[in-house]
């Protein structure tokens, strides 16, 4: 696992800022490569809605002009069944091309029976190149005119075969302005999300730059803190030595009286430099197998005797079993914990439970006495936080560190009159 709380050299921190600009770049381009893929796409589907709607819009013009053919045919061959001598110019079908000739877009129309043919008004270029009937049946498209083609009974026994032809030059136009228009419409929408692209890379690398900003003020701010910890922590003790040193200075013969407090004073100034020690070499998580039995045994042959002085009950209770984790780095974490139920003022008990769970291992801490006060708890966890006297503030800091490096967590609760600390982590970490 990745070392936490562990200061990167020049050039790793370098790298890492250059692969997340890498990223967000990477992140950006995707959205604008899909953002032009939905405006193509769109581009794609207005042009083939509006193709399809002019093809319809034709073949419904087409089978209009053939039902309106079929009707005058229908009572033109009633009319002759009725006449015995009908007039010269019923004896042809020359008077429907009259009537045809009203509907612009008609480009002709073929009107057979049998191999006989009895209405013919295409073109003679035309006329000489029409698709076969077979073909225009379901609609035929050639040289921007649109053929269809019907056989119709018009008569018992006498089937007619119809050919409709319609310019559809009108058509096409249209869809040449849809697709110059639409174009149009694809590039602005194509230069609107480049506008939106290139915004959008600007807003982030300012975003990124405030982002490092306030980051250096957090760490500037979090140096004040230490400073200001630093220098008082350091300065009792310093004193301390500097007046003993005078005292032994003044009186040789009293340095059996003021050693003790000299030696306490150092041993304090020692264990402040250890603490800061550990946080500055980072939480590298190196797993181990191990029994937690093992590991509590050796947590209770440390603090039971120092519990026992203070007139404490201390109690465990253990659920063995093995679990992977950095053994040295839980110790420390527990030993934190214990270390702060044993200062807790008015307590008379401490008890410390193991247990597996959802494959997890989780060490709850409890002790009773004061309760901590709800605007502290939010806080307990900060680095230099402590509300005990003579405290650095990094103990319980360093448990939350262990804890989420092995993927865990650290968590306070408050059971009746116990106040309880849990520790869980996973079993295999």
């Amino acid at each position: 696992m990745a070392p936490l709380e562990k200061t990167l050299p020049l050039g790793k921190t370098s790298f890492s800022a250059l692969a997340q600009e890498m990223v967000v770049k990477s992140r950006f381009r995707f959205y604008f490569a899909v953002g032009v893929g939905l405006l193509g796409l769109t581009f794609l589907l207005q042009l083939f809605i509006i193709r399809r709607t002019l093809t319809a819009h034709q073949r419904f013009e087409a089978e209009r002009a053939l039902g309106l053919i079929e009707g005058r045919l229908r009572g033109y061959l009633d009319l002759l069944r009725v006449l015995p001598n009908p007039p010269n110019f019923l004896r042809n079908l020359a008077w429907l091309t009259d009537e045809l000739q009203s509907d612009p877009g008609l480009v002709g129309v073929l009107v057979t029976e049998k191999n006989r043919v009895l209405l013919n008004t295409f073109p003679e270029e035309l006329s000489r190149n029409l698709p076969p009937f077979s073909r225009c049946v379901g609609g035929y498209q050639r040289d921007r005119i649109f053929y269809l083609c019907r056989r119709s009974e018009l008569a018992p026994g006498r089937y007619f075969r119809l050919v409709v032809a319609f310019d559809n030059t009108f058509k096409s136009m249209l869809f040449e302005e849809a697709l110059f228009y639409g174009g149009l419409v694809f590039l602005g929408g194509l230069l609107l999300l480049g506008l939106t692209y290139v915004y959008a890379l600007r807003l982030e690398k300012e975003q990124e730059r405030l982002s490092r900003r306030l980051l250096s003020s957090e760490k500037l701010a979090a140096m004040g803190r230490l400073a200001a910890m630093l220098a008082h922590e350091i300065r009792n003790p310093l004193h301390t030595l500097s007046m003993g040193l005078q005292y032994l200075w003044e009186d040789p013969q009293a340095a059996h009286q003021y050693r003790p407090l000299l030696e306490k004073e150092i041993q304090r100034l020692s264990e402040l430099t250890s603490e800061l020690l550990r946080l500055s070499r980072g939480f590298e998580i190196q797993p181990e197998n191990f029994s937690v039995s093992a590991l509590i045994q050796e947590l209770r042959s440390r603090f039971h005797p120092k519990a026992r002085a203070r007139g404490l009950h201390f109690e465990v209770r253990l659920e063995d079993g093995e679990i992977r984790a950095d053994r040295r780095w839980l110790y420390r974490a527990l030993f934190n914990l214990l270390a702060n139920a044993l200062e807790a003022p008015e307590g008379n008990r401490i008890r410390l439970t193991v247990s597996f769970t959802n494959g997890e291992v989780r060490f709850s801490v409890c002790n009773t006495g004061t309760e901590i006060p709800e605007e502290v708890r939010e806080r307990v966890f900060e680095p230099f936080f402590t509300t005990r006297e003579g405290g650095f503030g990094l103990g319980l800091y360093i448990v939350r560190q262990v804890a989420e490096a092995h993927g865990g967590r650290v968590t306070f609760k408050k059971h009746g009159e116990e106040v309880c600390f849990e520790l869980s982590i996973p079993r295999s970490s």
